[in-house]
């Protein structure tokens, strides 16, 4: 708590106190004055002196509020203020505290109960929690684990906080979010950040969720010295320092690329190629085959090329690709696998004499490990006219042709280029074309473990895809173009 002067203290009236906890309050008058604001109630009567920001934060009244804060900035005690007013000022109501374990969840409760014996409350559980707090009006707060069977059962919340909430998974959400339900509660989460795979940080960076945002950073908290700071920064690191003091989303190397990085590659429109190098557009197709749990993916990725500086020497302009990815359809699950020569046409179709250009040269590659060579056989037999690559994903080292025209890459190679294509800004994604939703939340998600909570289906397509255009192109990964080996190909 920040150090304020004391006010005068609240006290229940004797009525109150000896209210049965099952009996509910009395309804005020009609003329009763209208409660006052939390963060005057806690100044008046909590000797708690929020500072502006605490303030706002305290008397938000909007439904769904997330706190990004630096440790130490007073969140917790925030959340325990907020949790008591609303306690004290509607009679019966369940307030639930939750954090990734129950301990921490007990510190904001232990927070609330001094605030509760300030107030002369009796300090006694609710009979059937043992992390709990009921008022003489019938008002519980109860702190659970966010597990998601320890929250099962609860109903009709007025009120639950999620404290630490980077560090709860999206089963803990999903099974809290049905006790709002009927009551029309509020939900709060708060937390500092944790990298970029939690749903707490898509929640921050999803502006169009009906979330109200606040942050405070360590330099907006007084009670946090510049030397203590500097000291902080000098003996952890910038990384380290940036996520837990200055609300900064820095990924832990499990992921595979940055938040900045996905989001700097989505554009409004494809750019439509220099009249005199539409015969030099090419479009490569990366088909990611579903399993039992996981989607047929496919990617349409466009390289286009664009005119640069004119060399003052030879008086030759530079040419420098890019690549766009055009499509990103789905299979939904269980598709029949006689039906995927027909999604892909479907595809090459949607692209074909597009705005008056002329054909362009297409390859697919397919992802034929594991039983993909039924697949592969039924698209040979059709006529795309498509150059066909099946692929082997291997854990060795360098690519090699196999027999019968298949290729095995190595998955880190496969990686690896998705992720220079992206860091050198050599990949485009076009934001509303169909399954570019689904494309970019995988993007984010995806590590290079693959143990990811999201499917890599969509993922993996775009690899395939990346890997041939940069095989053909070796310009995108920042080195000089050349013809090498021609692969063997089969026409479909």
């Amino acid at each position: 708590m920040f150090p304020s002067k004391r006010g005068p203290r609240w006290r229940p009236t004797e009525a109150s106190a000896a209210r049965p906890p099952d009996q509910p309050a009395p309804s005020p008058a009609p003329d009763a004055p209208p409660p006052p604001k939390p963060s005057e109630w806690a100044a008046r009567h909590c000797n708690f002196l929020p500072d502006p920001k605490q303030a706002a934060i305290l008397d938000c009244a909007d439904p769904r509020v997330i706190l990004l804060t630096a440790r130490q900035v007073g969140k917790s005690t925030i959340a325990a203020l907020r949790a008591l007013y609303l306690a004290v000022h509607q009679a019966r109501s369940l307030i639930f505290m939750v954090a990734p374990i129950e301990t921490q969840a007990g510190e904001i409760l232990e927070k609330l109960k001094e605030f509760a014996a300030e107030l002369g409350f009796p300090l006694r559980g609710d009979g059937n929690n043992p992390r709990s707090l009921r008022l003489p009006n019938g008002s519980r707060i109860v702190a659970r684990s966010a597990v998601a069977r320890s929250v099962r059962g609860f109903s009709k919340a007025s009120l639950i906080i999620i404290d630490e909430a980077a560090f709860v998974n999206a089963a803990a959400y999903r099974a809290l979010s049905p006790i709002l339900a009927v009551s029309k509660g509020h939900l709060w989460a708060l937390s500092t950040p944790y990298g970029h795979n939690n749903l707490f940080a898509e929640i921050w960076h999803d502006h169009q969720a009906d979330w109200t945002r606040f942050e405070i950073r360590a330099t907006d908290c007084p009670r946090l010295t510049p030397e203590f700071l500097a000291s902080e920064r000098r003996l952890h690191g910038e990384l380290s320092y940036a996520q837990e003091y200055d609300c900064r989303f820095i990924s832990h190397g499990l992921q595979l690329l940055t938040r900045e990085q996905v989001t700097a590659a989505l554009i409004d429109q494809a750019p439509a190629p220099v009249l005199g190098l539409w015969e030099k557009t090419e479009r490569y197709y990366g088909l990611d085959l579903g399993k039992r749990q996981d989607h047929t993916a496919l990617i349409v990725l466009e390289l286009t090329w664009q005119h640069g500086a004119k060399d003052p020497v030879t008086q030759r302009t530079a040419m420098h690709p890019c690549l766009t990815v055009r499509y990103a359809p789905r299979l939904p699950l269980d598709t029949e696998l006689v039906s995927i020569p027909g999604f892909v046409r479907a595809a090459t179709q949607r692209f074909d004499g597009e705005c008056g250009r002329p054909k362009v040269p297409q390859t697919l590659l397919v992802d034929a490990t594991g039983n993909g060579h039924a697949i592969i056989e039924l698209l040979r037999r059709e006529r795309h006219g498509l150059r066909l690559l099946p692929v082997c994903i291997s854990t060795g080292r360098t690519a090699k042709h196999l027999k019968d025209s298949y290729l095995s890459i190595p998955r880190t190679d496969l990686l690896t280029r998705l992720k220079l294509v992206f860091e050198r800004g050599q990949i485009k994604m076009e934001r509303r074309a169909p399954g570019m939703e689904i494309l970019e939340r995988e993007l984010l998600h995806f590590e290079t473990t693959g143990h990811q909570s999201e499917h890599d289906d969509l993922v993996m397509a775009l690899g395939l895809a990346i890997w041939q255009a940069t095989a053909d192109h070796p310009s995108l990964l920042g080195m000089p173009e050349s013809p090498g080996p021609v692969p063997q190909s089969r026409l479909i």
